[in-house]
Formats: structure tokens, sequence, C-alpha cells
């Protein structure tokens, strides 16, 4: 049990750190952009690969140690919510349009992900 909280752990920090990385990059290279690029790049690219590792890969401890950890730590429905709250009170049609498209999109690249 004590191996596979820290297996868990691990993995979220991985996860993480790559978000960490990932959103810096992309915050520098869309800096004057409103809308949150890198959540929605983070969440959509997230779904793929979950799906992806879910619908291709046979079920292991592994898998389920990636599937949970890295990419839990990796997306963020939490950042995506206020990042919608913020942008819904400067930009309202941008905010809905985050929404719905990250929603969607990221329901259509795990379905992708799962079916390759």
């Amino acid at each position: 049990m004590i191996e596979s909280v820290f297996i868990v752990g691990l993995g979220a920090a991985v996860g993480s750190l790559i978000r960490y990385g990932v959103t810096n990059g992309l915050k520098k290279m869309f800096s004057k952009n409103a809308f949150p690029v890198a959540t929605f790049f983070i969440n959509v690219t997230g779904s793929f690969l979950l799906g992806l590792v879910n619908g291709q890969l046979p079920k292991s401890t592994f898998i389920l140690a990636f599937s949970i950890a890295v990419l839990g730590g990796y997306t963020t429905f939490s950042t995506y919510m206020n990042e919608t709250v913020q942008l819904g009170t400067k930009k309202k049609v941008m905010a809905y349009a985050y929404y719905l498209l990250s929603a969607l999109l990221g329901i259509l690249a795990a379905l992708l992900g799962y079916l390759i």
C-alpha cells in the first residue's frame, strides 16, 4: 500500500512539473492573449493522452499510476474553472467560448486517443 501511495505521489509531482513548464512556455509565447491558451492546451492534450492510455494500453499498475498520477497532476480542472470565472468578469463571450471549446475538444481528444 505505501509503495502505491509513493508511486502516485511521485507521478503527480512529475505531472505538475510538466504542467508548470508547459504553462510558463506557452504564457511567454502568448503573453498578449486574453484567452487562457496554456490551460486550454494542457487540458486538451491531457484528455487525449488519458484516452490513448486507457484505450490502447493493457491495464496494469503502471498504467493506473500514469493515468491517475501523472495525467492527474498534468491537467487541471480547478484552474480551468477559475480562468473561466475570471475571463467572464471581463470578456463574457470569450469565457463561454473557452468553457465550451475546452469541454468539447477535451471529449473529442479523449475519444480520439481512445480510438487510435
